[in-house]
C-alpha cells in the first residue's frame, strides 16, 4: 500500500537522498532548512509498505508559485506510480494553499521526469541560468 506523508521529520529526506546514484550532489538536512527557512513548504514522503520510496519538497516561490523543489523516487520503485503521486499531492496541496500554479526545474539527462511532467500537462517556459528546463503548471 502506497502511503504519502507530509513529512515532520526532516532528517528523513537527506537519509533518502543518499540512496540515490544519480544525484551528484547529496543535499544535506542544512540545506533543505536554509532553503525553507521562513517560506511556506511542505515536505513528502511516499512510502510502499511503511519502507520510504521517494520524497518531495517543495516551498512558495512568492504568493501565487509553489515551486518542486527537488524530489525523486528511489530506482526499485519508478515506473509504478509513486512520482505521479508525489506530483499530485504536491499540486492538491498547493491549489488548498491557494496558489494559481506550480513550477519545477529538471535537468536535460533526467528523461523520465520530463515524460512524467509533460504527461502532468506541464509546459517548458524556459532555462535557467544553469541550463535546467522551467516547467509549469496552471492550476
Amino acid at each position: 500500500m502506497n502511503r504519502i506523508k507530509r513529512d515532520e521529520n526532516i532528517l528523513q529526506i537527506p537519509e533518502i537522498i543518499t540512496k540515490f546514484p544519480e544525484f551528484t550532489h547529496k543535499t544535506t538536512e542544512h540545506e533543505i532548512r536554509e532553503r525553507i527557512e521562513g517560506k511556506d513548504h511542505d515536505l513528502f514522503v511516499i512510502q510502499d509498505n511503511s519502507k520510504p520510496a521517494g520524497f518531495l519538497v517543495a516551498y512558495n516561490l512568492d504568493e501565487k508559485v509553489y515551486y518542486n523543489w527537488i524530489m525523486g523516487v528511489l530506482p526499485e520503485f519508478r515506473r509504478k506510480g509513486f512520482g505521479r503521486q508525489l506530483i499530485k499531492q504536491f499540486e492538491s496541496t498547493a491549489k488548498i494553499k491557494g496558489y494559481t500554479s506550480v513550477q519545477v526545474k529538471t535537468m536535460e539527462k533526467f528523461k523520465g521526469m520530463q515524460h512524467l511532467l509533460t504527461s502532468l500537462k506541464y509546459d517548458k517556459i524556459g532555462l535557467d541560468d544553469k541550463g535546467k528546463i522551467i516547467l509549469r503548471k496552471n492550476l
